[in-house]
């Protein structure tokens, strides 16, 4: 349960906030408009879960997902978290016997960032998968 003070100082920050902007930001969007954002959530599934970039921006790691710190990985695709580590020990390991340091670096920092991931799909698999917060009541102005 939120403190009516600070609910109340957010619903003014906000309402000071939309006075202060062109009415227009506020109007209701076309068809065409909902329809590409909401095709932008369903762009943003991936293999191993969803991309959180926000909405109309492009993807800065041109797609290498493992290293994108808004990946957000879907807990059941964690064995497919261990199937990319494996390739990538077996590609560091040639890298080494060749002798392609850059390489080596490069999957270096894969490895580090996919065991990250793979840190955070095990804590989110032991979260529960739902929490009943319960129904919000706000209380008469005044009253604490």
């Amino acid at each position: 349960m939120f403190n009516d003070e600070v609910v109340r100082h957010y619903q003014q920050f906000l309402d000071n906030r939309r006075r202060l902007r062109p009415a227009g930001e506020y109007r209701t969007p076309t068809r065409t408009e909902w329809g590409e954002f909401e095709e932008h959530f369903d762009t943003r599934k991936v293999e191993l879960g969803t991309c959180g970039r926000p909405y109309a921006s492009d993807c800065r790691h041109e797609h290498a997902c493992i290293r994108c710190p808004v990946l957000r990985v879907n807990p059941q695709m964690a064995f497919r978290l261990e199937e990319i580590e494996t390739d990538l020990i077996a590609r560091r390991a040639r890298a080494e016997a060749e002798g392609w340091l850059g390489e080596i670096e490069g999957i270096d920092l894969t490895l580090r960032l996919l065991r990250q991931k793979q840190v955070e799909a095990r804590r989110l698999a032991d979260m529960p998968r739902t929490v009943d917060l319960g129904i919000p009541v706000v209380a008469p102005r005044g009253s604490q």
